[in-house]
């Protein structure tokens, strides 16, 4: 087998892609796929979306999978994302998103920091991936130079609308500093009632996870990914969370970094309330386990022990209502 990694992965994920046999492949397949620059119809998409998500880390550099959007939440009005270049996007945060950035997770966004941004269109299950470096973050804008810009696969998204919320925010302020912001949140070392059943109801998550060392290699940077699955495909069991990973498009960018650190960032939105639930742990992946077989299209699990919560209340500023469910999910388990 050959060890020399040449490929667009960092070791990890390309262990991972040996140990399964598709190394070779998936090197072949992605020759030119993952570039440093993004081309202009991924420009277009970005530039086109209302909201993004976004990987960042804490100053004890823990990932956290934050959304993203602009002041003006029309969603036939969103200019907050521009591209001034290829290699280049600048989103301008709406108050409350930058609240959520420096006071709720006072979150690492300085000049040369890493980060990874998803961007997605629900309706017609389409997603590219930029992962980057922050050149600059300046009266809530943010400049990401880029280091890998890639188009993604939307098996396990279900078509969904996105629409604004009927009544915005407007809840008493807490370690506010904007007065337009109007937000409170709750920390804790794990979930509340309410907070289980979220998760344990949920279709939809978003995961960031990390390399071990940030360097001036771009594979060795941050990355957020959608997951989705039937309502339940998340078990919850007192704070540990186990999901099932599915045949995807075999980058293993996840696992990769799970098997590198194993630092996450999980996040769940409350479709009914604007709640944002932020989900911190350490991952692991369980290559085997006596409920594999039994759940229908796992390949392996992967299994989050739950470090630390916040609920972000009624500050989403968009509603989701499915338009149908996932195809690729019908024949997959729930717990």
């Amino acid at each position: 087998m050959n060890s020399i990694n040449t490929s667009a992965f960092h070791t990890e994920e390309y262990r991972i892609q040996q140990g399964l046999g598709v190394a070779e492949r998936i090197g072949e397949q992605t020759k030119g796929f993952i570039r440093p620059f993004m081309p202009e119809q991924h420009r277009a998409f970005f530039c086109s979306s209302p909201f993004m998500v976004a990987g960042v880390v804490d100053s004890h550099g823990h990932p956290w999978a934050i959304p993203f959007w602009g002041e003006h939440t029309n969603v036939d009005d969103h200019h907050y994302i521009e591209s001034p270049s290829p290699t280049q996007l600048s989103l301008a945060l709406s108050d409350n998103v930058d609240w959520l950035i420096n006071d709720a997770a006072q979150l690492d966004v300085n000049t040369g920091s890493k980060i990874a941004l998803l961007g997605l269109q629900l309706s017609t299950r389409r997603r590219n991936r930029l992962n980057g470096l922050i050149l600059h973050n300046r009266g809530g804008v943010i400049r990401v130079q880029v280091e890998q810009s890639y188009g993604n696969c939307p098996q396990y998204i279900h078509p969904r609308d996105t629409l604004p919320r009927d009544v915005a925010p407007a809840l008493p302020a807490s370690s506010i500093t904007n007065s337009n912001v109007k937000a409170q949140y709750a920390q804790s070392n794990g979930l509340t009632k309410k907070d289980a059943l979220l998760v344990a109801q949920a279709d939809t998550f978003y995961i960031a996870s990390r390399h071990s060392k940030f360097t001036a290699d771009p594979r060795h940077g941050l990355d957020v990914s959608h997951r989705g699955g039937k309502n339940g495909f998340i078990k919850v069991d007192g704070d540990t969370l186990l999901f099932p990973d599915f045949s995807g498009n075999k980058f293993f960018n996840t696992l990769g970094n799970i098997e590198s650190d194993g630092r996450v960032g999980l996040c769940f939105v409350d479709d009914n309330n604007g709640d944002i639930l932020l989900v911190n742990g350490k991952a692991s992946i369980l290559w085997s386990h006596p409920k594999l077989a039994a759940f229908t299209g796992a390949e392996r699990f992967v299994q989050v022990v739950i470090q630390n919560v916040t609920r972000v209340f009624a500050i989403y500023p968009f509603k989701h209502p499915i338009i149908e469910r996932s195809i690729h999910t019908e024949h997959t388990g729930a717990w």
